[in-house]
């Protein structure tokens, strides 16, 4: 699986597609294996701030070790490990890096909103996936769902938010896998407030309209990933994904200000697996 060196707010979808994609292919691959070990490289594209026509690519190295069912592997800028030697089940701890918001990320159309800081955010992470014709529905693949629930370390952003994903992967040929994921992320009281309001100092420095944030499900995402093992070893990866702001957080000022609703990203990588058939 992919992961990027560089946080932007269209790769949290990235990271949590990817997690989706991996237990996918593993509930689809069969009986687990003793060892695996698959290491990947692949360039992640996406707007270079917020609203801007103009695009970045930046590279995106992976690695993924299993062992026994034990899963350790790079997830998004960090890494998660799986805990639960199961191919239906996925629970572990998750640690990354999130980039904020900087002075760079708001650009001219930004001058004088509100930054965040850099911050290492910790989570716990559960997921399943589950066969389609088990559950009594008559459809090919398998049905996958994921839970994540994050914090910072002091000094960070300090707010917990939430995300969730619902997929589906199927075969189309023994070597070619398509997953397509809907997700939804829960921003806290504290979350919405750090990224989304403003207040009356702001407001007025920047002449736009104070604003207060509340906590609700804020976001929407839509994710197609294609997956191609050309040889026994070498797989092509490519991903598609649109996110959208909703409610509250599409109504602030900050995210008008900066055009900034939708977000987009593409990725397009290769991996080669060193261990396991």
């Amino acid at each position: 699986m992919l992961a990027v060196i560089k946080i932007r707010p269209a790769l949290n979808q990235l990271t949590r597609c990817l997690v989706l994609v991996a237990l996918g292919l593993t509930m689809s691959a069969g009986p687990v294996q003793a060892a695996e070990l698959s290491v990947g490289l692949g360039l992640a594209a996406s707007p270079v701030a917020p609203g801007q026509d103009e695009w970045s690519v930046l590279p995106a190295p992976s690695f993924q070790l299993d062992i026994n069912g034990y899963r350790l592997q790079t997830r998004g800028p960090g890494f998660a490990a799986d805990l639960v030697p199961s191919n239906r089940l996925s629970l572990g701890p998750v640690v990354r890096y999130s980039g904020g918001r900087s002075e760079d990320d708001l650009g001219e159309k930004g001058k004088g909103l509100p930054t965040v800081p850099a911050s290492v955010e910790t989570g716990l992470s559960v997921g399943s996936g589950i066969p389609w014709r088990v559950v009594g529905v008559p459809l090919p693949g398998v049905a996958l769902a994921q839970l994540d629930v994050f914090t910072t370390l002091p000094g960070g952003h300090e707010s917990p938010y939430a995300t969730a994903s619902g997929g589906w992967v199927t075969s189309v040929t023994d070597r070619w896998s398509l997953i397509g994921t809907l997700g939804a992320s829960y921003y806290s009281a504290e979350y919405s407030d750090r990224f989304f309001s403003l207040d009356d100092a702001t407001a007025q420095a920047t002449g736009l309209e104070a604003y207060d944030a509340d906590a609700g499900w804020q976001d929407l995402s839509l994710t197609l990933v294609s997956n191609l093992r050309w040889t026994p070893r070498w797989s092509l990866f490519t991903l598609v994904s649109v996110s959208r702001y909703q409610g509250d957080a599409a109504r602030s000022p900050i995210i008008r200000q900066l055009d900034a609703r939708n977000r987009y990203l593409g990725v397009l990588g290769v991996s080669y697996q060193w261990l396991g058939d």
